[in-house]
């Protein structure tokens, strides 16, 4: 994570674990109060231990994004004017909410015009499936030099694979209205450091 936000050009002010008490949100919300943006990732599912929607539903929205992985998401503005995201838990929903969502915000607040990651439209040298009706960000694997794409590691596309985040050098993005991807279709590609 520590990573992710350095090349957003972010400085991190604090990182803190809470447990399934509501009031675990508030206390590290007033611990961060010179933050500009405020992210918590787990808590924002409608279960019914999930601290951040149980501490914030009466003061930010929380939503499900036609996408996959991060289907549940939050965001708001506090009266004090910071950002606040939530974010699923698992690390790959984390990873494609933080481009999706966080990281444009971060360098908007920046002044910067240009937000989002270097799109490539690469090939497809593998199949696999999707799922219907959402945006897919698979991580994946890419080859520039000759134009393709794969996922980056065997077995599924789980927001819980951590693994294939670690081995990811770009996100296949696939539109919600495909259900498969096949060997030599066209996709944009987001790259990442």
């Amino acid at each position: 994570s520590r990573r992710i936000v350095a090349e957003a050009d972010a400085d991190i002010e604090l990182v803190d674990r809470v447990g399934d008490d509501p009031a675990g949100i508030e206390t590290v919300l007033a611990r961060a109060s010179r933050a500009d943006v405020v992210v918590f990732t787990g808590g924002v599912s409608a279960g019914a231990y999930e601290p951040v929607r149980l501490a914030l539903s009466d003061r930010i929205a929380f939503e499900r994004v036609a996408m996959q992985p991060g289907k549940p998401q939050a965001f708001g503005v506090l009266p004090d004017g910071r950002l606040v995201f939530g974010l699923p838990g698992n690390p790959v929903s984390v990873a494609v909410s933080f481009e999706v969502f966080v990281r444009p915000a971060l360098l908007a607040l920046q002044g910067r015009a240009v937000l989002d990651r270097r799109i490539a439209r690469l090939t497809a040298s593998e199949a696999w499936t999707t799922p219907p009706g959402r945006r897919q960000y698979l991580p994946a694997a890419v080859d520039l030099v000759a134009g393709t794409v794969r996922p980056a590691t065997a077995g599924g596309s789980g927001s819980h694979l951590a693994a294939s985040l670690a081995r990811a050098e770009a996100f296949a993005v696939v539109p919600a209205e495909v259900s498969a991807v096949s060997v030599g279709d066209a996709l944009d590609v987001m790259l990442i450091p």
